[in-house]
């Protein structure tokens, strides 16, 4: 029932999700993953067993990023006061500078995004709260997530890319072995090649 719920997601959400159901993804959890893992690799559903391993493994280690990132209470402390921040500015456009502003900085942790995660998740499924707010949480998140993920170094950008590749293996495979090909390296303002 847990794996429905976070695959009743889009892939974007899983990092909230997690965030909010933490305490239920617990090790027999993930040992009922990897049994039906085996049971699967026994009958000729290669999609089926393909899917749960990409799944699993994706909620593990979006555990494992949780779990460190609430280690440290004085890191959790700090996001919470920068989160509250953003959430004062008076405009988008005043919260995009703040957000860039982070990101120049390198301020934009970890534990922040998780709090970023959590809040959106508990804004989104809460049907007390008005659509202007839901809106403005979700723009919070995604401008974070997106600011976030081109700080990333370009192998791990690249590798993403790869994974989120839908089809068969060999498309993945012939990418996999394009980004290892040298070539020349193209940044433009808005478009990440």
């Amino acid at each position: 029932e847990l794996l429905d719920e976070a695959r009743e997601r889009d892939e974007e959400m899983w990092e909230g999700f997690v965030a909010t159901n933490r305490a239920r993804l617990t090790v027999e959890f993930f040992q009922f993953l990897r049994f039906k893992l085996e049971v699967l690799s026994q009958g000729d559903d290669d999609a089926a067993k393909e899917a749960l391993a990409k799944d699993a493994a994706r909620l593990l280690s979006l555990c494992d990023a949780y779990d460190q990132a609430v280690k440290d209470q004085e890191l959790l402390d700090q996001a919470t006061g920068t989160f509250q921040e953003l959430l004062q500015v008076e405009s988008l456009d005043q919260m995009n500078a703040k957000i860039d502003e982070l990101a120049s900085e390198n301020n934009l942790s970890p534990a922040l995004m998780l709090t970023a995660a959590k809040a959106y998740m508990s804004v989104k499924e809460s049907p007390y709260t008005s659509e202007e707010v839901k809106d403005v949480m979700a723009h919070l998140y995604f401008k974070m997530k997106d600011t976030m993920g081109r700080q990333q170094p370009k192998e791990v950008r690249i590798l993403k890319y790869i994974l989120s590749i839908d089809g068969n293996p060999q498309d993945q495979r012939n990418a996999l072995e394009e980004a290892f090909t040298p070539g020349p390296e193209i940044e433009e303002p808005d478009t990440d090649l």
